[in-house]
């Protein structure tokens, strides 16, 4: 997106570490030793690919931001980082154990959340997970980080639990973390 180029240093400096270890920690706890994860819209990479690398997964970064590549590439210098857009990438099938597309799905119109959750059920391996944001009530809405407008779409919960069941997963999860983050768990069958 365009929009992190133009905000990219602020949204580095403002984002919390934090945010999101929870609900990291829990869908590592199932995943295989030096499980493979792809971080879907990897922004900086902090805190999600550093806290898979921490775990000693396999981690690649996937993000449409080349600012935010940029500064990917400077924290983990070797970790794999692709500069594309969700919606287009083109990744081997059954390649991950898990997925995590924190912040991404509802910058992308429906059609394209729907495309991206197909993809993503393909790029898992059988038993592999999928955790994402987004809103928890289906509609559209604007908001502004340091100046710049986003746009945001939410498929809502039961639009999503459709999505995912039609994509081959199952919806095991939904709710508001500490922060106010809807989260997402999913899970492809074994």
């Amino acid at each position: 997106m365009d929009e992190y180029d133009l905000i990219a240093a602020w949204y580095v400096a403002a984002r919390s570490p934090e945010v999101g270890i929870a609900d990291l920690a829990a869908l590592a706890r199932p995943l295989p030793s030096r499980a493979r994860v792809l971080d879907l819209g990897c922004g900086d990479g902090v805190p999600i690919s550093r806290f898979f690398l921490r775990e000693r997964c396999e981690v690649e970064g996937l993000d449409s931001s080349p600012a935010m590549i940029a500064r990917y590439r400077d924290n983990f210098p070797g970790v794999p980082a692709r500069c594309e857009q969700a919606q287009e990438a083109d990744l081997p099938a059954e390649t991950f154990d898990a997925v995590v597309a924190w912040g991404v799905l509802f910058h992308l119109p429906e059609a394209d959340q729907k495309a991206v959750i197909r993809k993503v059920t393909a790029w898992l391996k059988p038993g592999g997970r999928l955790l994402f944001t987004s809103g928890e009530v289906e509609g559209a809405t604007e908001g502004e980080m340091n100046g710049v407008l986003f746009r945001y779409v939410s498929l809502g919960v039961r639009g999503y639990r459709n999505e995912i069941e039609r994509a081959g997963m199952r919806l095991e999860a939904s709710s508001f973390d500490a922060w106010g983050n809807y989260v997402y768990r999913a899970a492809k069958p074994a």
